[in-house]
């Protein structure tokens, strides 16, 4: 057998040749892998390695973010924004958010505090969002809005008016002064026995979670400069006779003291029954009701007006006709920016005589009537002088089961208010010691805040009748005397300060102080405008 023909081994040549083909096979190969692209593991590695690679930017991407944030977060949690980026200017003067919060959150607490103690309730629900809260329904203006609106009002103001003070070398009065400091001693102390830990704490929660004690104090001190010196302005404002008598002539209707004697009756429509429950009825049932309700009552208002014109007397008419009745008034005395507005225009008319009757009817609703039978007695300018007095009111003790005082107790009563008025004359009869006695014996409740000192009285004052009529006697600064009232369930020990201007020219006095004042502070505060930054986005609600 021929070499290579069977399993022997391969000539030279034949190797030769093999390898040839072998590396030209490889290289033809590799060719393909270049030209094709790689092989299925190799794409599978290179896969891998590319989403290695992605991952790894990925998570060092993520990783830079999440610092960013929490530094961000710590950042603004310190407050460094809130003190640092300008929220607002006033003529060249940069405040921050701290400041802006300050403001707005002083105004948002007057605004409730005032509003609470008038009515007993609050203008909007502190414990939602002013943001989401409409103010003005027409315009669309959120309690927000309108709070900081004032809020930058307010800044604005203060801002001129201690501008000015400091520009003519103004300096805050002893009396503010004292008040400042009493004001920041108090404040070391006003947060023990409540939920904050610290004064501090306690600032923060009332004007904002980035207030500091010490820009707290810089604000408040320029703030009281601003009021100090703007009081000062307004207490130094003079006036003649002759610019109150002008007011006085410009302002009549509203200055004279009416003498009115008012008899109301209502027709009503019952929404409810006798358990308490609402009634469902439809409008035109409500219509129907009412207009029987009205047709029953009103002649018994026409009758009274016919008695009136008649001459009879208004105090037995208002006896006879109670039962009846919604309320009256006899020989009522009232200033005309009192008056009632369902008659005002017909009293104020300056051909109105005494005796003169009218009958005015007022829907206040779809269920209601009010019938206002009116008789008037007089209109004069009171130049009478008004009065201050002190009281300590010393009341009878009432049993467990009476409502009012025997008149054994109301005598204990008035022999206490003796032995009280021996004690202080045989002392030093002072006004001051007149006062000491009534803060540690009146049982005035409100002693507490006034010192027993009731002023500006005038015969429009609405007090018990004893104690007006003494007011008003004729007296000299430091006479003294008792009076019963049964209103007040005990006796008044009176005591006679002094007397002052007429209620009408201190009515003209107040009125052009507050139209000049106000004139004033808008020529102070021109130029004085509140540009907004970004610091505006800081403050809270």
């Amino acid at each position: 057998m021929e070499p290579g023909a069977g399993g022997g081994e391969l000539s030279s040549t034949t190797r030769g040749l093999n390898e040839t083909v072998s590396a030209s096979r490889e290289k033809k190969t590799r060719q393909d892998e270049f030209t094709q692209g790689p092989t299925s593991r190799e794409q599978k590695r290179q896969q891998e390695a590319k989403e290695a690679r992605r991952s790894t930017i990925l998570y060092t991407v993520v990783g830079v973010v999440c610092a960013v944030l929490a530094v961000a977060v710590i950042v603004w949690n310190s407050g460094v924004l809130a003190r640092t980026m300008t929220a607002v200017t006033i003529n060249g003067q940069e405040y921050n958010a701290v400041d802006v919060q300050y403001y707005y959150n002083s105004v948002y607490n007057t605004l409730l505090d005032q509003y609470y103690q008038a009515t007993g309730m609050t203008p909007f629900d502190y414990t939602s969002s002013t943001k989401d809260q409409i103010y003005n329904e027409e315009s669309g203006q959120t309690w927000y809005d309108y709070l900081m609106e004032q809020a930058l009002k307010t800044m604005c103001e203060n801002a001129a008016l201690a501008d000015k003070a400091e520009a003519e070398g103004y300096t805050m009065s002893q009396e503010t002064q004292d008040s400042l400091d009493s004001m920041l001693e108090g404040l070391e102390t006003a947060w023990i026995g409540t939920t904050y830990t610290s004064r501090d704490a306690y600032l923060r929660a009332n004007y904002g979670s980035y207030i500091t004690y010490n820009r707290y104090v810089e604000l408040v001190t320029r703030d009281m400069l601003a009021s100090d010196y703007a009081q000062n302005y307004y207490d130094n404002l003079t006036y003649t006779d002759e610019d109150y008598e002008a007011y006085y002539q410009e302002n009549a209707n509203d200055l004279d003291t009416y003498t009115i004697s008012q008899f109301m009756f209502r027709a009503n429509v019952s929404t409810t029954d006798e358990e308490g429950n609402t009634i469902e009825m439809t409008d035109e049932e409500k219509a129907e009701a009412l207009a029987a309700a009205q047709a029953e009552v009103k002649p018994v208002a026409e009758e009274l007006q016919a008695r009136l014109e008649a001459g009879e007397d208004p105090a037995a008419l208002a006896e006879e006709y109670a039962d009846q009745l919604s309320s009256s008034s006899i020989s009522s005395v009232v200033t005309g920016s009192d008056l009632n507005s369902q008659y005002s225009e017909w009293a104020e008319d300056s051909a109105r005589q005494s005796g003169d009757v009218t009958l005015v009817e007022s829907n206040s609703s779809d269920t209601s009537t009010y019938y206002y039978v009116v008789r008037f007695e007089g209109r004069i300018r009171d130049d009478h002088n008004t009065a201050d007095v002190r009281h300590i009111l010393v009341k009878a003790e009432v049993s467990e089961d009476a409502e009012e005082p025997t008149e054994e107790q109301y005598a204990a009563a008035e022999a206490k208010a003796e032995e009280l008025l021996e004690q202080w004359k045989s002392g030093e009869a002072t006004e001051e010691s007149f006062t000491e006695l009534a803060k540690e014996n009146s049982e005035d409740s409100g002693v507490s805040e006034n010192e027993g000192l009731y002023s500006n009285i005038s015969a429009t004052s609405n007090y018990v009748k004893p104690f007006l009529d003494w007011a008003l006697a004729d007296h000299q600064p430091g006479d003294t005397g008792i009076v019963r009232s049964d209103d007040s369930q005990g006796y008044h020990i009176m005591y006679y300060v002094g007397s002052g201007d007429p209620t009408w020219k201190q009515t003209a006095d107040d009125s052009l102080r507050s139209d000049d004042y106000s004139s004033w502070v808008e020529e102070v505060s021109s130029g004085y405008e509140a540009t907004q930054g970004f610091g505006m986005n800081l403050v809270s609600d």
